[in-house]
């Protein structure tokens, strides 16, 4: 028939979208859904649509809504909408905010997911003209699929030590494709260990990003036989995988946090002070696991102690040098890739902001080692230790009135239960290898 595509034609089209969230623990979930077959990507941008949202089990998606209201909806975010590279079939992904049906009808964003956290954070940031942008620096592991390091390459080394090197560049272009940039790429401290840093963007284009970056490393590293892990603290005796977070205060085109001289504007000393106020509660979202705490150990360049400094890579917080005050930067070091974008970023939002609204005042930077400090001088200087444990940290949080309100109580609750079983799982019903060697023939 006249105007009717062939078979061999339609193959070449773009036919599917998955619509992606995140559950609790920040892992992907999506639902695929068929579109009319178009050429390009340009096509669907131009027309939202052209992408149906679609119903999902929302008791099915760790955290997110109970048995008794499961039915929720996925609603595409057009502005997010990419094509995979290299995806055969071809298929687009766009990020999707979860929204659940009033007693009127209509659709109105879903208060657990975190997504819409972040956003209802975002929008009474910009109500007071403000705007925070995160530079990230994600660390992960290239493994065998037998679970063992791919190669013996340690910090800055290059081919043929850092056998990993032409997947890192791979996945560079694969997101450059999707218009995200990256600064720089590089192995690090631990035995195939590796770092691509995402460059500085907008909080919640950052939070989709990450997400995004960790699903298409995992596509690309599948067609090399590798995999990878985001796992804190995958080996006892390597360095842990952290993700630092460096972030800048913007009004309009000015910048807050710096000053001329290199060092921290008021406003800036004063959200360096809310982080540090918030710092145990603000653990339980940037360290959301049990292996999360065998990182923060001291010896392996892992903040523990709640101490900021400039240029110190001892402390929790470090100030990078910076020679302009646009580039200025507060780089909150403690989280780990397995943190849920959208939450830490909530916190870490809101714990900064809270400090600047109170212009709360923090301690003399740090120039020493803190690490090499006697726990006499880490009292004389009053500097205190993050929660050493998943629990402590899950306490730390129900403290916080301000993060329980940037999270919402009911949120906090489940997620506190949440963890907590975790916890009991990994305390009471789990035996490890460590408990066969020392309790076996005692």
């Amino acid at each position: 028939m006249p105007g009717e595509m062939n078979p061999a034609e339609s193959r070449g089209k773009l036919h599917f979208v998955e619509l992606l969230t995140v559950d609790i623990d920040g892992v992907p979930k999506g639902m695929t859904v068929p579109i009319n077959p178009v050429d390009s990507i340009s096509a669907l941008k131009k027309d939202s649509s052209l992408v149906p949202s679609c119903g999902v089990d929302g008791s099915s998606v760790k955290g997110l809504a109970s048995i008794t209201t499961s039915d929720l909806q996925l609603v595409p975010d057009i502005s997010t909408i990419q094509e995979l590279p290299n995806s055969h079939p071809r298929r687009a992904v766009v990020i999707a905010d979860v929204y659940q049906r009033g007693p009127d009808g209509d659709l109105t964003p879903h208060p657990m997911a975190p997504r819409t956290i972040l956003k209802q954070n975002l929008e009474q940031l910009a109500a007071n003209g403000l705007q925070i942008r995160v530079k990230l620096e994600p660390e992960f592991y290239f493994l065998t699929t037998d679970g063992v390091p791919l190669d013996d390459a340690e910090y800055a080394d290059i081919f043929p030590e850092n056998r990993g090197m032409d997947l890192l560049l791979e996945t560079a272009l694969d997101l450059r494709a999707i218009g995200i940039e990256t600064a720089w790429l590089h192995s690090e401290h631990g035995q195939s260990q590796q770092e691509i840093e995402l460059a500085f963007t907008e909080l919640g284009q950052a939070a989709d990003n990450f997400i995004i970056f960790k699903l298409l490393l995992r596509r690309r590293a599948a067609l090399y036989d590798v995999e990878v892990s985001f796992m804190p603290k995958p080996f006892s005796s390597e360095a842990g995988s952290g993700l630092h977070c460096h972030l800048q205060l913007w009004k309009g085109n000015q910048n807050l946090l710096g000053m001329p001289d290199g060092t921290l504007s008021d406003t800036g000393l004063h959200f360096v002070a809310g982080l540090l106020k918030h710092a145990p509660g603000i653990t339980a979202l940037a360290n959301p696991t049990v292996n999360s705490f065998k990182r923060l150990v001291p010896g392996f360049e892992a903040p523990v102690y709640i101490s900021w400094g400039y240029l110190n890579r001892s402390t929790l917080i470090r100030i990078p040098l910076f020679n302009s005050v646009e580039k200025a930067a507060v780089e909150f070091r403690s989280p780990d890739p397995l943190a849920n974008p959208y939450l830490l970023f909530a916190v870490l939002l809101g714990a900064g902001i809270t400090g600047v609204q109170r212009k709360l005042q923090p301690p003399e930077p740090v120039t020493e080692n803190v690490y090499e400090l006697t726990p006499k001088r880490l009292n004389q200087m009053k500097i205190l230790q993050l929660p050493e444990s998943l629990k402590g940290a899950l306490h730390a949080l129900h403290s916080d009135d301000v993060l329980c309100e940037v999270l919402g109580k009911k949120f906090c609750d489940v997620y506190k239960a949440i963890r907590e079983a975790e916890w009991h799982r990994y305390t009471h019903e789990t035996i490890t290898d460590f408990e066969w060697d020392e309790y076996l023939h005692r």
